[in-house]
């Protein structure tokens, strides 16, 4: 197998509860031993990101996720600024990753978050892991914004929620995304959350469909039948990304291993014929 291949980059998206979708993704790549050199997530992608960046097993993902709800994933806010904190996000990342710092990752890794002051976008790539991820994953009115070096932090999804723009400055020579909201329906709003849910999801459709065109091979799984409050389907879903991303798998080898055309194996024929020629006349 070629051995001299383009660095791969992989950018996972945001979604909440459909976040469930990168593990899927990610066990189909390890399966059929797909290289990432780098990886970048936004919210819930930042924390899928964030746990194979270092290591984390594929399987302590899914039994981590399957018995989360929002109930367990937040906590009641006294503050102005937000319904809930994300303190037990944090916590979370923790159990499952420890406490680190992103330059520690075993694999580059880029976290997303956006300054709710200036509207700029942060690109976590050093510091604080459970720090990053709570920013990254902070939907503005709901969680309470994260305070960085001064800055307050909301989700990444307002800015860049296919966050590929990281992978190229981090050297990656194809970038693959994993969108998921290219095919998928809202859930009818029942309480607050849902309303702030549905308002985030479509505010960043649009961006993300522009984000998606700057990706070399785009993964893009039918949630139809899924909610982003979906967290009791983490096991359904991981079988969507799952099935996504094999499809994606000869665009993905193609890229890597570029097989030589008609016209460049005829040629590489000639040459060589013309080599048995000139050994003959020798």
């Amino acid at each position: 197998m070629q051995t001299n291949r383009p660095k791969v980059g992989l950018a996972l998206s945001g979604g909440s509860a459909l976040g469930n979708v990168h593990i899927g993704v990610l066990q189909s790549f390890q399966d059929h031993k797909i290289p990432i050199d780098c990886i970048s997530g936004t919210s819930a992608g930042a924390i899928v990101a964030a746990c194979y960046a270092f290591g984390v097993p594929v399987e302590d993902m899914v039994d981590k996720t399957k018995s989360l709800s929002w109930y367990k994933i937040s906590n009641l806010s006294y503050s102005r600024m937000g319904l809930i904190t994300t303190d037990n996000i944090g916590r979370l990342t923790e159990e499952l990753i420890g406490k680190v710092n992103i330059e520690d990752a075993k694999i580059p890794l880029a976290i997303i978050a956006t300054d709710i002051e200036s509207g700029e976008p942060v690109v976590f790539k050093k510091g604080n892991l459970s720090q990053a991820i709570m920013a990254s994953v902070c939907i503005p009115g709901l969680f309470v914004p994260i305070e960085v070096n001064g800055r307050q932090l909301v989700d990444g999804g307002l800015v860049e929620n296919l966050p590929l723009s990281p992978l190229q400055e981090m050297g990656a020579e194809i970038r693959i995304g994993v969108d998921l909201s290219r095919w998928r329906n809202y859930k009818k709003p029942t309480s607050v959350i849902d309303v702030m849910l549905n308002s985030l999801d479509i505010m960043t459709h649009t961006q993300t469909k522009e984000q998606a065109g700057r990706a070399e091979i785009l993964i893009e799984p039918h949630l139809e039948k899924y909610t982003s409050s979906d967290f009791k389907k983490a096991v359904e879903l991981a079988a969507e990304g799952y099935r996504a991303a094999t499809l994606a798998l000869p665009a993905i080898n193609n890229a890597l291993y570029p097989q030589p055309s008609v016209k460049e194996a005829a040629n590489g024929n000639n040459n060589f014929f013309k080599k048995i020629v000139a050994w003959f006349k020798e």
